[in-house]
């Protein structure tokens, strides 16, 4: 009888010490920590299907300006108070350098308070627009990128607290990737029979001083980095009293990135008309003012002389 009951106070004692949630074991209970606050991004699918990639949003190709979505949470214990987004040429793990143009926004710039995920009712969503210009009107418009731009780092800051109440600043570089589509080219002419060729002086109302010993070796040149089409005619093979109405009559050429373009004929007035199509990428007019979009097109055409629709080559 002795024996059985010493067995089962062994066996009491055993199953007390192997129950976690016993309160008489000897196993103590490991109190749980709050963590500060942590920003986390979150990219919005969009018509690429791009997904988050840590705090990479991933590369997207821009022909005109573009917007980016995010959700940004807090997944840390205690909220997020006096948070800023500052748009910067992405960097890598470089220096940061804030882009100070409105060539790339975020919406909002700045938020009051961010609370953990737990605590917040509904999603913070950040909108990111780069700024690329549009093939509609807005052919000068002063943030169009470059080729080279290479994207943009969104680095995003605030302050939060530790559970001992200290004040902590938290931070997070969001990175963006882009591939730039910019359309442009140059009128070009060679004076050595085309073994070289140099860019055209630009005079006014869209003319451009070429000598004559290079009239017979004029050419548009795609200084791009993507494809190009463009109709040219002599003057004496235009319709004046249409707009563009010699348009009907020509087949488009195509010129790649980089590539010249066929020789422009010149004829006895000197004047060769031409028109160029971007296929819808927005384009970097290097300056010249008077480069418009037609209405509604992507096709590069003379605003000063908006009766016509052409542009002019002026032999000098």
């Amino acid at each position: 009888m002795k024996k059985v009951i010493i067995l089962l106070l062994v066996a009491v004692f055993l199953f007390g010490c192997s129950n976690p949630n016993n309160e008489t074991g000897n196993k103590p209970i490991t109190p749980v920590v709050k963590q500060p606050g942590k920003f986390s991004a979150t990219v919005l699918s969009d018509a690429m299907g791009g997904n988050a990639r840590g705090i990479s949003l991933g590369s997207y190709t821009i022909s005109n300006s573009k917007s980016i979505f995010f959700i940004l949470r807090n997944v840390g214990d205690f909220a997020i108070t006096g948070i800023k987004l500052t748009a910067g040429k992405l960097n890598n793990g470089g220096t940061f350098e804030p882009i100070t143009d409105n060539g790339i926004t975020t919406s909002p710039s700045a938020i009051t308070v961010l609370e953990t995920s737990g605590n917040a009712s509904v999603e913070t969503v950040i909108e990111v627009d780069i700024n690329h210009g549009n093939v509609v009107g807005l052919i000068s418009q002063q943030y169009i990128q470059k080729a080279d731009f290479k994207g943009t780092t969104i680095r995003i800051t605030g302050k939060t607290k530790n559970e001992s109440g200290a004040a902590l600043d938290v931070s997070l570089d969001v990175d963006i990737e882009t591939f730039i589509k910019v359309a442009s080219f140059e009128v070009v002419y060679s004076l050595d029979n085309g073994a070289t060729y140099k860019k055209a002086e630009y005079w006014q109302d869209m003319k451009f001083k070429i000598p004559n010993s290079g009239k017979n070796h004029i050419k548009i040149l795609n200084t791009g980095n993507v494809p190009l089409r463009y109709k040219a005619v002599k003057a004496e093979d235009v319709e004046w009293g249409g707009a563009a109405s010699w348009e009907n009559f020509v087949e488009w050429i195509n010129v790649a990135a980089g590539d010249y373009s066929n020789l422009l004929i010149i004829n006895p007035t000197n004047i060769v008309a031409f028109v160029v199509d971007t296929f819808g990428v927005a384009f970097d007019n290097d300056g010249m003012e008077y480069y418009v979009f037609r209405a509604g097109t992507s096709i590069v055409v003379n605003g000063f002389v908006p009766s016509d629709n052409v542009m002019f080559i002026l032999i000098d």
